[in-house]
């Protein structure tokens, strides 16, 4: 079969699936934004992949159902590293010191981070939330492995500054006699 009559195939396939396949997405993905970018994740892998789509129309379907399941499962994988990784990140920042009142909130950490410079924000994000090693982000960002560890060590040095809750003191004032 000719590359211009799969192409044609593929993308009636997707224009006759592709509203179950976004609700398939939507109903197993809590997060609105994720499913979409599930949903953005299937049609490049199916693409990339079409050369081994059925050609029966009931199997095309079912092909592009399955390979939408192995895009659900990847997503929640990366979703539960990535939960797992803030909460690391936020158990690290707190062990120095006591947990402000409310401050159980992602967000904190998210605009923490976001505060740091680029390069080290990366490398933060890479260890804590796509789980890699030092050496393994310093690989990704090409430096040096001893310059990750100090990067990161600077870096979580000034998110615990960042998220610490601020005590403000009042000088005793000493009584006259």
């Amino acid at each position: 079969m000719g590359a211009a009559k799969r192409t044609e195939r593929f993308e009636a396939l997707i224009r006759r699936n592709g509203p179950d396949l976004s609700r398939y997405f939507q109903r197993r993905l809590l997060n609105g934004a994720d499913a979409a970018e599930a949903y953005g994740e299937l049609l490049l892998t199916a693409w990339k992949i079409r050369r081994k789509m059925p050609v029966d129309e009931a199997d095309g379907r079912m092909w592009l159902f399955a390979t939408a399941r192995n895009v659900v499962l990847n997503t929640r994988r990366t979703l539960a590293r990535r939960s797992a990784a803030v909460q690391r990140l936020i158990d690290d920042t707190r062990s120095m010191s006591a947990p402000a009142s409310g401050f159980d909130s992602a967000a904190e950490v998210r605009d923490a981070i976001a505060s740091l410079a680029p390069d080290d924000a990366e490398l933060v994000r890479l260890v804590y939330w796509d789980g890699l090693r030092s050496h393994e982000a310093a690989t990704v960002l090409r430096i040096n492995p001893s310059t990750a560890r100090s990067r990161l060590s600077s870096a979580k040095r000034q998110l615990r500054a960042l998220l610490e809750p601020v005590t403000t003191t009042t000088p005793r004032r000493e009584s006259p006699d």
